[in-house]
């Protein structure tokens, strides 16, 4: 049975203990404790004067380079698309100033801006598989798009690829009644929205991609495929497809959502090009270097995250 000498002996057992400490702090120790406090202290400071420092020598950097980006782009852009018919399809998602941006330097290249085609979130929702091939399944024959042996996002994409490109070996002068029809289909269907009701057949892509999101991973790699999948469908149908994003601003080292996606795809990271940081005044101008490089053959996957096989494209290649 606890009685009361244990209180007694545990209460005189902390207050020596506390006395000890403080002799000690105030004697022998003093001096140590308060010396290594110090160093600490300025050591934190020294720590973060530095941080500061290389932020703001970070900024400068970047506003430098965002200031030479603009004043050399209209001279390294010039006519670099000139006669060439780009068809813009939007991603949901897709910041409102990256499709200007985009189009902006589309026409300061001396390009012509077809088609202008914003994806539905219906586009790429796994369970809406039946009701994407239901929708473009009438229109299949009328641009030509082979219904057999077609996954429903396959028969989808193809309806969508030939309806806004000419073609790599046909005119721009084909009848568009088709296309429109086509298009005007998969717009009934809730498949897509586009910004006019004239069909102007392109001959390369620009596809803009924007945050992906779903219910669980899987959902996402799901909707993340159905893009690359249109991604490659597009190729084909003209003489190239760039797909191009914003900078990914959680993590600079990592490319956005559907950018790293088509990197990461074996087939599509052969023949399609990529920008990761199309929203930077350099970017832009990588956008249009990029797709100067795919009307020559070329594919190439530019940026600054780290899955980037380089910042720009050669410019001493024959373009």
């Amino acid at each position: 049975m606890i009685d009361f000498r244990y209180y007694l002996v545990s209460i005189v057992s902390i207050f020596l203990a506390l006395a000890v400490g403080i002799v000690l702090g105030a004697g022998p120790l003093k001096g140590d404790i308060g010396a290594r406090l110090t160093e600490q202290m300025t050591a934190l400071r020294a720590e973060k004067a530095q941080l500061r420092t290389d932020l703001d020598a970070a900024r400068r950097g970047a506003s430098a380079r965002d200031t030479f980006s603009l004043a050399v782009a209209p001279v390294v852009m010039k006519s670099r698309l000139a006669g060439k018919t780009v068809a813009l399809v939007v991603a949901p998602g897709v910041d409102a100033d990256l499709v200007k941006n985009a189009t902006a330097s589309l026409v300061a290249a001396g390009a012509k801006v077809g088609s202008t085609v914003t994806l539905t979130d219906a586009w790429a929702d796994p369970s809406k598989a039946t009701l994407r091939n239901t929708v473009a399944s009438p229109f299949a024959s009328l641009v030509k798009a082979p219904v057999a042996a077609s996954s429903p996002d396959q028969l989808a994409a193809t309806v969508l690829a030939r309806a806004i490109l000419a073609g790599t070996d046909r005119s721009t002068e084909r009848l568009t009644a088709s296309a429109s029809a086509a298009l005007n289909g998969l717009k009934a269907g809730d498949l897509i929205n586009v910004t006019s009701n004239e069909v102007v057949p392109s001959s390369s892509v620009v596809f803009l991609g924007g945050p992906v999101k779903g219910s669980s991973q899987q959902d996402i790699d799901a909707r993340l495929a159905a893009y690359v999948q249109l991604a490659r469908a597009l190729d084909p149908g003209g003489s190239g497809v760039v797909v191009a994003a914003k900078s990914n601003t959680t993590d600079g080292t990592k490319s956005a959502d559907l950018v790293a996606a088509v990197r990461r795809d074996p087939d599509a990271v052969k023949v399609i090009s990529t920008v990761d940081d199309a929203d930077l005044p350099m970017g832009q101008g990588t956008l249009v270097l990029a797709l100067a490089e795919q009307y020559t053959g070329g594919a190439g996957h530019y940026g600054l995250a780290a899955d980037a096989k380089a910042v720009v494209p050669d410019l001493t290649a024959k373009q």
